[in-house]
């Protein structure tokens, strides 16, 4: 496995945890079609989140978010109406970045999580931006 796989599957795990613990439920991890690939999608009573996980080794490179540009959020949304397609959903609907900052690759340990709740929209426009560390 490589480093960059090792470090992806560390923040994904991590960022599972961290939502769990903020009351939802993971529906589904690496859901892929053609169109792309959704980390995780993940509910709670009010709302159906569709994640992109983004882990990095400190901030040198600007945020980890900032790699989630247009053409990967409609890579995301196109593979959401797939999702959606298949499952009837009566929630309010959002696109989530959650950042997860690590020490290194080999031996990581969580420095700061960042969840960005409603991050883009369907048009691909960013939304709402909420930090919670």
């Amino acid at each position: 496995m490589t480093e960059k796989r090792i470090k992806g599957d560390f923040g994904e795990e991590k960022a599972c945890l961290y939502l769990e613990q903020k009351g939802y439920n993971i529906t589904a991890r690496n859901f892929s079609r053609k169109t792309g690939e959704i980390d995780i999608i993940a509910e709670n009573p009010e709302r159906l989140a569709f994640v992109e996980v983004k882990t990095r080794k400190l901030l040198g490179m600007g945020r980890p978010s900032d790699a989630v540009n247009k053409v990967k959020q409609n890579k995301i949304i196109k593979t959401a109406q797939i999702y959606l397609a298949r499952n009837v959903i009566e929630k309010y609907i959002g696109f989530d970045i959650i950042e997860v900052t690590i020490t290194d690759s080999i031996n990581p340990e969580v420095l700061e999580i960042n969840h960005f709740e409603n991050a883009f929209d369907a048009s691909g426009g960013r939304g709402r931006q909420v930090l919670f560390i």
